[in-house]
């Protein structure tokens, strides 16, 4: 990432490192617009000089949440229940209203999939006829928390038992 926008010009110094800060951090991780300015704060860099970088970094297209939050939902779905990942992303600033669009360009997160690896997960290699009823329900109760929709807990325990 040496590539230099020759038509960008730094005010001070200060600035020009923290550009470089952000480079390194966003070489190392794909970040959001709020997860980046903070690091660049908490590095001990002006709130000026942070913008200045912020400015040159998005410059280059190297920060987009649009993108951040489409490389997130393919990663994420199957391992995570929509509630999590709604909550994770706001969690790094990104809009509300710009998870719900892209959730529903995608067509939503089928929740199915990450159910069934977690019930696979706590049941250990036995078979779901085997589990007893309390314990049944204690799975049941552990994926609410999850924050799984329970019409899904339900059709997977359904699909388990036949």
């Amino acid at each position: 990432m040496e590539e230099k926008n020759e038509s960008f010009v730094f005010r001070d110094e200060e600035a020009k490192k923290a550009a470089k800060k952000a480079m390194e951090l966003i070489a190392y991780q794909d970040r959001t617009e709020k997860e980046l300015k903070e690091r660049l704060y908490r590095a001990g860099f002006s709130e000026k000089a942070a913008e200045e970088a912020m400015n040159y970094v998005m410059s280059f297209g190297y920060i987009n949440d649009r993108r951040y939050v489409e490389n997130y939902l393919m990663f994420q779905s199957g391992k995570r229940s929509k509630k999590e990942i709604i909550y994770r992303l706001q969690q790094k600033g990104i809009p509300s209203d710009l998870i719900e669009e892209i959730l529903e360009e995608k067509g939503g997160i089928d929740e199915r999939e990450a159910i069934e690896m977690l019930l696979e997960k706590r049941l250990k290699g036995r078979e779901f006829s085997e589990v007893e009823d309390n314990e049944r329900r204690k799975i049941f109760a552990y994926l609410g928390r999850k924050g799984y929709d329970i019409s899904q807990i339900k059709k997977v325990f359904s699909k388990l038992d036949n």
